[in-house]
Formats: structure tokens, sequence, C-alpha cells
């Protein structure tokens, strides 16, 4: 939790003329007794995280409300009630579900030759052994931010109390194809490479995951040549690179003007204003 001294992050508090030394407590709002946090020089800001031994150095709980008591040379003033967090909520935006249908539609459009088996598209790894072959397996192997816009990074809710955090990151998924045959390998290679210009000019482009846009392929044999060992393979992984848009949204449930304090000043008769 931020505690703002100079501001109104969570509550106000403005250090009294010729203040010198401040102390911070915490207390528990409607429980008795309080933990002290800070004694020393005057701070502009504390970030308590959970600090003293009656929270067993553990983060501030999400569903319990804190008093902070902040005391300096000349008297007391409380900031809160305040509540750090009521609850975080992570809703991913679907992409690497999106990819993994849209190579499932490619492949189950393609035109076989003869000798090449019809696959499926997965992102679960072989339980109890391997299943038939041929398969393809999607994976997000890397994610990484690249750019963010001026300002992003600036606490500033709107007028519905949320905010956004926007960055361009680069997404790089591992596709392999995993088969029996070398060429039933190199048919779905290259297949596959084909589908992602497809999808790049089709879907990404449209939602605008344009930014940049790569692949490369790398083929291999994996095998065993004595007995006991699982038998050999064919296997390509291709490595798909889009740039685009990842969010964060911050949804608050603060007030965005705490307090406004209006002074009134009267002239008296016969002054200029």
């Amino acid at each position: 939790m931020l505690l703002q001294f100079y501001g109104s992050e969570v509550g106000q508090y403005a250090p009294s003329s010729g203040a010198t030394q401040m102390t911070i407590s915490r207390a528990v709002s409607g429980v008795a007794g309080s933990t002290q946090l800070y004694s020393g020089g005057l701070l502009a800001s504390w970030v308590d995280g959970g600090d003293g031994p009656s929270f067993s150095n553990a983060p501030l709980s999400s569903g319990t409300t804190y008093l902070w008591t902040v005391t300096d040379n000349n008297g007391s003033t409380q900031v809160g009630p305040a509540t750090p967090a009521s609850s975080i909520t992570t809703v991913p935006d679907a992409l690497t579900q999106m990819l993994i249908r849209l190579l499932q539609g490619g492949v189950n459009s393609l035109v076989l030759p003869s000798g090449v088996a019809r696959t499926a598209v997965t992102t679960q790894m072989p339980q109890g052994g391997w299943q038939a072959l041929p398969f393809i397996v999607v994976n997000l192997d890397l994610i990484q931010q690249s750019e963010t816009q001026i300002g992003e990074d600036v606490v500033n809710p709107n007028p519905g109390n949320d905010w956004s955090l926007w960055v361009n990151a680069k997404r790089v998924w591992r596709v392999s194809v995993m088969s029996t045959d070398a060429e039933e390998r190199d048919f779905y290679r290259d297949s596959l490479l084909s589908i992602f210009r497809v999808l790049k000019a089709t879907v990404f482009s449209p939602i605008g995951y344009n930014v940049t846009h790569s692949f490369q392929a790398a083929s291999y044999t994996t095998a065993k040549e004595w007995d006991g060992h699982t038998p050999g393979f064919y296997g390509a992984d291709l490595m798909l690179e889009i740039d685009g848009v990842f969010n964060t949204a911050v949804l608050t449930s603060y007030s965005t003007i705490s307090e406004i304090t209006v002074g009134v000043t009267v002239t008296p008769p016969g002054m200029a204003l």
C-alpha cells in the first residue's frame, strides 16, 4: 500500500509547521492496538508491504481495511481507512487459443497427398505414452515487451475509475510437427508456413497484430538404434513471431476526487478587488 503524505493517494497529510520528525503506525479498522512502522525524519511517501511483527511480515490482506496514524512534533492525523485491493482479475486475451483454432481450421482444409494422414493441433503433452502420429503442438515460448507509449506508466484513472497500461509485445510461438515419415513432416511444415502467411493477411492485420510478422522453421530427426528405447520420429519446429498490442486494465473503487474545499474571501466595503 502506497501512502502519499503530501498528496491524496490514500489520505492527505501535511507536516505541521516546524516539524522535523514523524512516526507512522498501522491498525486494522475496528480492532484495538496498532503497529509502529516508522520513526524518523519527514517522508513524502511510505510503501507499506505488511511490515511489523503482529502481521508476520506478510503482505497486507486484500479483504482487510486498515488505518494509518501519522504523528509529527505538533500532533497526529489519520490516513485511511483503506483496503489494499478488493480483487484482481486476469482476463487472457485468448490470442494463443485463437491461433490454435486457426491452425486447426487451416489443417482441416488441406488437400492431403497420398500417404499423408490427417493431424490434430494441440497444446497438451503426451500423457501415458506417445499419442498417434502425426500431431502438431503449439506453445507460446516468449512474450517480450518491445515499446510503450509516452506516459503509459502514469496512474491517472478516468471518471470511470479505470486506466489502461499499454505496451507493444513480441510473442513467439513454437509450432512443432511430429511424424513417423520425413515427407509427411515436410508437407505439414510447408503447409503451416503457408497458413502463417494467410493468417497474417486475413486475421492478424485486421485486428491490429501486424506491427511485425516473421517466421522460421528447422527440421530434425530423433531416433534410437538399440532395443528398449522409444522408436524415433521426424520433427520440425516452426517459430512464429508477431509484435502487437498487450494491454493491462486497472479498475479501482476509490474516489477520483476525495475532497473539495472551498475558501470564500470577503472583501471589506470600500476596498478595491
